[in-house]
């Protein structure tokens, strides 16, 4: 339902565009490849996009290509340099803004929406044609168009731009703005077509009618054998959106435009080898090394806060200049996720020739990273991931004590075999709790045990909780701390507890701040003296007391800002805070002491 009618007259719009599902369709996967395979399906969809605007003489605006600093929008000149890395790496966002000087603005914006469509359904129709490879019957073409056609939503809002002036792209902006979310809540309804032939719906959406899948036709797949039969190695039922996010690098990217993404030619580590740090170069479908021990992996959501108020320029000191920072802005967004996000993840080059390995990037698009790492260092990635999108962005000239702009990350941890899609979606969850309940910037962490308990701890940045968190982990040694320490903790500060669930009618065992901070600090350093030593005791005293500071500070703000008095008393929060730290970094750390049970903070050893 867009607006495609400016007055008439006007001879300059401002246009923009955005691209849907994001979230749930990245999240619906198998494997690692396929968490990748979702991400850069939907920054390829985008590319085409902006490639006819840029045809039909549109001047991008959001995300900033003046330094040609995006791979995907100079194909195919970019497909022929040696090193793919940045052309394969998934890093437009799913909106983006222009300014289009033309007769019929909604000529040109209806041209690009064809575009993006027509893209799609190419790349539809080259997986269809290796149907044969894949095992899709003949039978099931009509239900295949259908739930392609039906895949993907667009929205686009069209404003026209009364003069050239900063104020003038300023309030077509914002009109803009308040159009686009009006057309995306009216959005037309498309019923949900049912086509017989199929009682199983997709595994990993849960909605569409499934091709192909079962026992049956894996077994089937790996008689055929070849590039494909591999990448259905479990007995998933599929439908056509994700046999063509499964396949498309095959089909699509290799066989029609020649990018090299075959066997052997992208990089894609397995989750095991990710975990145990190894350097595998196949996905989990393809991978078949045996770990020893417990090994744990976490999926890092990482987002900028408030980046919609930024790009709105709602925090500039002179919205007049909304323009110019809207290239500077992408462009500084452009030179984290290219320039920094990739050696944070994964380990810089030289690192990696000699065998130091980290994690895997699956998504780095401007302010919004996907990412897996070994459990154990998610935390201290994530810090690295927010101090690089910090100093990237902090470019605009502001008074002092103005705002700057942040970041917030969600952490899920869970172990190896847990799958795949509901540690995405548990750490996309985290980030959320981050914002809205811990309270941006922060971070929040969900543990996933294989009991099927679900605990979380987090901490805004300022709160001192991960500096407290890594001088645990960081002594948690055979020959310094023990890694039963945090156990111990735990132990020692649970029967305090007498809020635990909404249920309790119990009064509080401690009332007084200053009672629990102390009673708080004196088992910690029992703990420590017991599993460690005095001097552990010392050096660990300090940042648990910052952190005990910080909580009471974080609360207050809370408070402050909602004018509501948190559920939990502070002498509550303070031991839960802590017991919860405690609890994240024994099971976090299962990759570095797998002789000792993470999972088994409620009932600890002595």
């Amino acid at each position: 339902m867009p607006n495609t009618a400016p007055p008439t007259g006007c001879t300059s719009t401002l246009l923009k565009f955005q691209i849907g599902p994001v979230q749930d369709f990245i999240a619906q996967a198998r494997s690692t490849r396929d968490l990748w395979s979702g991400s850069y399906l939907l920054s390829w969809l985008v590319a085409a996009g902006i490639r006819k605007l840029r045809a039909d003489g549109g001047a991008l605006i959001f995300p900033n290509d003046a330094k040609k600093c995006q791979p995907l929008l100079e194909l195919p000149d970019s497909a022929r340099v040696h090193d793919h890395t940045n052309l394969l790496t998934p890093n437009l966002p799913n909106i983006f803004i222009a300014n289009v000087s033309a007769e019929n603005p909604g000529a040109v914006a209806k041209a690009v929406n064809e575009a993006i469509k027509d893209e799609w359904k190419k790349i539809a129709t080259a997986v269809w044609d290796q149907r044969q490879r894949i095992g899709l019957p003949d039978s099931t073409k009509t239900r295949y168009d259908a739930q392609v056609d039906r895949h993907l939503s667009i929205s686009w809002m069209i404003t026209s731009l009364t003069d050239d002036s900063p104020a003038g792209y300023l309030h077509a902006y914002q009109h803009n703005g308040w159009h686009l979310d009006g057309v995306r809540q009216s959005r037309h309804f498309q019923a949900w077509a049912s086509c017989s032939g199929g009682t199983e719906k997709d595994s990993l959406s849960g909605k569409e009618e499934a091709l192909v899948g079962g026992r049956d036709y894996q077994k089937a797949r790996a008689r055929e054998g070849g590039d494909y039969a591999k990448l259905f190695k479990h007995a998933d039922y599929l439908g056509a959106v994700a046999i063509i996010k499964r396949v498309w690098h095959l089909a699509y990217l290799r066989d029609t435009q020649k990018l090299k993404t075959g066997p052997g030619q992208h990089f894609i580590r397995s989750i095991p080898a990710i975990a145990a740090r190894t350097n595998t170069e196949d996905d989990d479908e393809l991978a078949q090394e045996k770990t020893s021990g417990e090994k744990y992996i976490a999926a890092i959501a990482f987002d900028g806060d408030s980046i919609g108020r930024w790009v709105n320029g709602d925090f500039l000191p002179d919205q007049t200049s909304l323009k110019q920072h809207h290239l500077n802005f992408s462009q500084a967004l452009s030179k984290f996720a290219l320039g920094e996000v990739r050696k944070i993840v994964e380990g810089t080059r030289e690192a990696q020739a000699n065998g130091i390995w980290k994690g895997q990037l699956i998504y780095a698009g401007g302010d919004d990273v996907v990412a897996l790492v070994p459990a154990d260092i998610a935390l201290e990635v994530a810090q690295a991931l927010r101090n690089a999108f910090r100093e990237n962005t902090n470019y605009t000239p502001t008074e002092a004590g103005a705002v700057q702009p942040d970041a917030s990350a969600g952490i899920a941890i869970a172990h190896i075999h847990a799958p795949l899609q509901d540690l995405i979606r548990k750490a996309q969850k985290a980030e959320k709790r981050a914002k809205n309940t811990v309270g941006r910037p922060a971070f929040s962490i969900t543990l996933m045990k294989r009991s099927g308990e679900i605990s979380h701890w987090g901490s805004k940045w300022s709160s001192n909780g991960l500096e407290l968190y890594l001088a645990i982990a960081q002594r948690v040694k055979p020959d310094a701390l023990s890694a039963k320490f945090p156990h111990r903790v735990s132990q020692l500060l649970t029967p305090y507890l007498t809020q635990t669930t909404g249920l309790s009618k119990q009064q509080d065992a401690i009332t007084d701040i200053a009672v629990a901070k102390d009673l708080i600090t004196r088992e910690f350093a029992y703990a420590a003296e017991q599993q460690g030593s005095e001097e552990l005791a010392r050096q660990l005293d300090g940042p648990l007391r910052k952190y005990l500071e910080g909580i009471l500070n974080a609360r207050s703000e809370r408070e402050g800002a909602t004018g509501k008095s948190p559920s939990q008393t502070a002498s509550q929060e303070l031991l839960t805070s802590i017991i919860d730290l405690c609890t994240t970094v024994a099971f976090a750390q299962r990759n570095e002491t797998d002789s000792t049970s993470a999972e088994k903070l409620s009932t600890p050893a002595v």
